[in-house]
């Protein structure tokens, strides 16, 4: 694992993992060379930067480096390359068969993909979908599994009205408990706009961005109030929604660090915000409790 000075200062920051992955790191370093002449292979190569606060992440399964040489012709000459793949002769066996190494425990297979999840919303170029479509995939359901106490999880299910001509509504995920009913997550992403609370004098509020993430939300409450919905949906899908607690994930936990946040906070019973920051301590804190 190589990251550059910025690289190692951002994956701090993020809470990158360092002990979950089963690598040599190189700290402060220049790169690394290929020696002249000789066959080099790579294998899990993990290579980081940072720009413009933002993290950038290479990963490089596997890569070999085959030696070439090169003469220069002499005028009205061809120019001549030539390389050699006699290496393969005694690496293609093992190679056919090569396993990548597996984590030898239930924390150590899971910590390397938070790791993944921490890359993917480090980076702002990364959208809201590239991020719900990570935490969608079966291998990595843990994460909202440990975050918010579920036994199950269900994305991209849709939502048909029962009583009222609307369109239909599809939220993030569902994130059922054990008592068999489920709670909404809903992501956003994790770079807010502009302060998150504003106004002053006793008259702070949530920003106008935060309120719209909010109100989008608002109508999960309204479909899972009409009970006709309500029995489609466990019909269909077989499980039960009713008065859900709405998550919304959204920015970092430096944009909600004022007191005045958890005083609004509290005014919301049936939504919580939770930050990308919470979500990852949650869950990490569970492997070492």
């Amino acid at each position: 694992m190589v990251p550059t000075n910025a690289g190692l200062d951002k994956l701090i920051d993020l809470k990158w993992n360092f002990a979950a992955q089963n690598s040599m790191v190189s700290f402060n370093s220049q790169g690394f060379d290929i020696v002249e002449g000789q066959f080099v292979r790579l294998i899990n190569g993990m290579f980081f930067d940072a720009k413009d606060d933002d993290l950038k992440t290479r990963i490089i399964k596997w890569i070999d480096f085959i030696p070439c040489h090169y003469n220069e012709p002499e005028e009205g000459e061809l120019d001549e390359i030539g390389f050699s793949l006699e290496v393969y002769d005694r690496l293609w066996q093992a190679d056919l068969f090569y396993q990548y190494p597996e984590p030898a425990d239930f924390k150590y297979d899971k910590l390397p993909k938070i790791n993944r999840f921490i890359e993917l919303f480090g980076n702002s170029e990364n959208s809201e979908p590239t991020i719900t479509s990570f935490l969608a995939q079966q291998e990595n359901h843990f994460i909202l599994n440990m975050g918010f106490m579920g036994t199950g999880v269900h994305s991209q299910v849709k939502c048909e009205w029962q009583s009222e001509e609307k369109d239909e509504i599809i939220p993030d995920f569902f994130v059922v408990r054990a008592n068999g009913y489920a709670d909404i997550v809903e992501f956003k992403l994790p770079k807010v706009k502009r302060n998150t609370v504003v106004g002053r004098n006793n008259r702070e509020q949530f920003s106008a961005e935060i309120n719209s993430y909010i109100a989008q939300t608002r109508v999960y409450r309204s479909y899972f109030e009409d009970p006709n919905n309500r029995r489609w949906f466990e019909k269909k899908y077989g499980f039960k929604v009713y008065k859900p607690k709405r998550y919304l994930v959204v920015g970092r936990r430096n944009d909600f660090e004022c007191d005045e946040w958890i005083e609004i906070k509290s005014d919301y019973t049936d939504v919580e915000i939770v930050t990308y920051d919470d979500l990852v301590d949650t869950v990490v804190s569970q492997f070492y409790q």
